[in-house]
């Protein structure tokens, strides 16, 4: 009853300008318009990425280590530094946390927000229940995802997919990251592992014994084609052999793809996609590899969002 009579009084006070203090008007528009943010997290095993979104736009990044090395409850309290962190900011800003999205690396029960294994945390990094944990802590809802399919799903509705239905997006660092979309539906698989694409099997080109994956595997697609494929081609060779190996195993996995898929579009991320004249490698060595010819009509394209898209998602 208090809280309501409160409410009137500015309500008619400050739509009728009645009321001119510069302190009415600042609580007046509080109650009336009372501003809600959300926040969002990237992490990944070397940083984690926190965003302060504000109807639909990122006002505010910050970035911590993950240290996944000290453990998992280590990871866990800096997941929680960093979103109090963004909180602090929101509540400068006099607005209301709504909710908070993570995106992670690794293979995530998306429906419990339970974290079931990542590649590079650590041994003890697995069934971590982070949605109970930061809600418990923080009172609102979360909602947890694979970091790829984060980035495919921002990139769809607001990036370089928008007014596409059929997308594979594929982030290119340490690993493959890949992220599907088919008839306008994220393609979650059996257990939201669908796009999983860095561990499919190529024969590639290497230059001695192949590469083994970090999964301690051979012939995974990421042992050949990622940015850290690219590295130790360059360290050990040259830039030149290094862009003719890894353009050409990229290109086998997206003429794969095209086969199994047939997507519009491929769009394109990750640290790898930074390096100069490597994105029109790519195009050419793939136009000139196809053997049916719609899929000379396959776009191919670098990701529009930078590393906003992962954040974004991860409230989608």
């Amino acid at each position: 009853m208090v809280f309501t009579t409160i409410f009137l009084f500015f309500s008619i006070c400050y739509n009728k300008n009645v009321i001119n203090l510069p302190f009415f008007q600042k609580w007046g528009q509080c109650i009336i318009h009372m501003k809600k943010y959300q926040i969002a997290l990237d992490i990944g095993a070397t940083k984690i990425l926190g965003g302060v979104i504000q109807s639909g736009q990122v006002i505010k990044k910050i970035k911590k280590p993950t240290q996944p090395k000290l453990g998992r409850q280590t990871v866990i309290g800096n997941i929680i530094k960093v979103i109090k962190k963004l909180m602090e900011f929101g509540q400068i800003e006099g607005a209301k946390l709504e909710r908070i999205g993570i995106g992670i690396a690794g293979q995530v029960d998306n429906k419990k927000g339970v974290v079931l294994s990542t590649g590079n945390f650590g041994p003890d990094f697995k069934k971590v229940k982070l949605a109970q944990i930061l809600n418990t802590k923080f009172k609102v809802p979360i909602q947890v995802d694979n970091d790829v399919k984060c980035f495919i799903l921002a990139e769809a509705k607001s990036g370089a997919g928008k007014g596409y239905k059929n997308i594979i997006g594929l982030t290119f660092g340490t690993g493959i990251g890949g992220g599907i979309i088919m008839n306008g539906e994220m393609w979650r698989g059996m257990n939201n592992t669908a796009g999983e694409v860095g561990h499919m099997k190529i024969s590639g080109q290497w230059i001695g014994q192949a590469p083994i994956c970090g999964c301690g595997q051979k012939y995974c697609w990421e042992s050949v084609a990622s940015g850290r494929a690219w590295q130790k081609l360059y360290k050990k060779y040259s830039k030149k052999k290094a862009n003719e190996i890894v353009v050409y195993n990229i290109v086998t996995g997206l003429i794969n793809l095209s086969y199994i898929l047939n997507p519009e579009i491929f769009i394109l991320g990750g640290g790898l996609m930074e390096h100069e004249d490597i994105l029109s490698k790519i195009k050419k060595e793939f136009l000139s590899r196809c053997q049916l010819p719609w899929f000379k009509k396959t776009r191919i394209v670098k990701a529009k969002l930078g590393d906003e898209a992962i954040l974004l998602g991860a409230l989608i």
